[in-house]
């Protein structure tokens, strides 16, 4: 209770980074990066609604991360290609909300996931959370509680 989707000290924008629909759903997501890797774009469905919740989630867990580049390993994915790299039956990336992260490159996957976790009572689309050996899978899912989970995969979805 009490959560905010976008805290105001991250709703600036910085000075010198530009904006455009035309390149993605937020300042530092592009629409490539939120592509499946089968090369299906981001549904244009879900490019002003779940998009938005979602550029405006990475945003806060970049900022959150001291504003350092995260690298998008797996956005968007097809129902069939999600099978195909052994994603969750029910995978938040099949519906348009999730991406897997790479920490910056000045820390762990721990430090980064925990970074992540210290945003669960402040930010209200946070909706799921999962540590990896070499990513963070975050996602905006419509829930009222926080889904936590730690998996075993070695890499995202990379293909």
């Amino acid at each position: 209770m009490g959560k905010t989707i976008l805290p105001e000290h991250v709703a600036e924008r910085p000075a010198k980074v530009t904006f455009s629909p035309c390149y993605g759903p937020s300042p530092h997501l592009s629409w490539e990066e939120l592509r499946c890797r089968d090369g299906t774009p981001y549904p244009e469905i879900w490019q002003t609604t779940r998009a938005v919740i979602l550029g405006r989630l990475f945003e806060i867990v970049r900022f959150s991360a001291g504003g350092l580049p995260l690298t998008i390993l797996s956005g968007y994915r097809t129902a069939a290609h999600n099978r195909a790299v052994g994603g969750a039956r029910h995978s938040q990336h099949v519906e348009g909300r999730a991406l897997d992260l790479a920490p910056p490159k000045t820390m762990t996957v721990r430090e980064f996931f925990h970074i992540i976790h210290g945003l669960t009572r402040d930010v209200a689309s946070l909706g799921g959370i999962g540590l990896y050996p070499s990513f963070v899978h975050i996602d905006c899912r419509p829930t009222y509680r926080v889904v936590v989970w730690s998996g075993h995969r070695q890499m995202a979805d990379l293909s």
